[in-house]
């Protein structure tokens, strides 16, 4: 019988990174969900509500890229609002130039706001980058889906957002990779920890654990949908390993020994 598991999600990511903190609560609670969702006047997502149970506050969710936690959660539409009426007081005081004038805000403040539609989604936003450069959410009409497509908003706004992952398993995993690649690794227990970034390397590292690489890298579309990062966890002997995919080819390979 195989003591290893291919293809893990962020929740159970977490569970391992964190499987030596003894008695370590990793999850919010229940009850700070469910007040977020009645705030909010949605339901969240299964996989981020579950994330969100069992793993969201663990550590390195907020080391590098943040998490927000359940009570700060909200939707981009509240926070335009919020930075609407901050330029509605800033008109008032000094004016409104011809600059302001091109802007979304202007635009929108001259709008009733059940046709903002028409020039930016609404999106329930869930994570932001380090130093706010972009924030993450899931739009309004994909709340539905246990597992949907998060976005990144553009240009330092809450009007233009691009898809950057097809799932949130997904996305939740490249932002505990990313801070696992950038520092994070000294946030958990481990005997050694090793990136190999070559192609011989990387196949002599899954070759001599015993990877099977049919399983790492299948034919068929992974249940998460996620194209670009493969993983397995040797339950029996405590070794985590992590491949970065670019073009479908292996490019970075995290071996964790713990």
């Amino acid at each position: 019988m195989t003591h290893k598991k291919y293809h893990i999600n962020a929740e159970e990511l977490i569970s391992i990174l964190y499987h030596k903190h003894n008695n370590k609560r990793l999850g919010f609670s229940e009850d700070a969900i469910k007040k977020a969702e009645s705030t909010l006047d949605v339901k969240i997502p299964d996989v981020y509500r579950s994330f969100l149970l069992h793993s969201g506050n663990a550590e390195i969710n907020d080391f590098l890229n943040h998490i927000l936690f359940p009570e700060e959660i909200s939707f981009s539409y509240e926070i335009i609002e919020e930075n609407l009426r901050d330029f509605k007081k800033s008109w008032s005081k000094y004016g409104i130039s011809e600059k302001d004038k091109k802007s979304y805000y202007y635009i929108l403040s001259n709008l009733p706001k059940e046709t903002w539609h028409n020039l930016t989604k609404n999106y329930l936003v869930i994570w932001y980058e380090n130093q706010g450069i972009f924030h993450a959410g899931i739009l309004y009409e994909d709340l539905k889906l246990p597992d949907p497509p998060v976005y990144i908003s553009v240009d330092d706004d809450f009007f233009e957002w691009c898809c950057c992952s097809n799932s949130t398993t997904s996305f939740l995993l490249s932002m505990i990779i990313e801070a696992i690649l950038n520092g994070g690794e000294d946030l958990i227990n481990y005997q050694s920890f090793t990136t190999y970034q070559t192609k011989e390397s990387i196949d002599d590292c899954l070759q001599s654990h015993d990877i099977d690489l049919t399983e790492l890298f299948p034919q068929k579309y992974f249940p998460y949908f996620c194209k670009n990062i493969r993983t397995c966890w040797d339950e029996k002997k405590e070794e985590l390993f992590i491949c970065l995919l670019k073009e479908n080819v292996p490019n970075t390979l995290i071996f964790i020994d713990f």
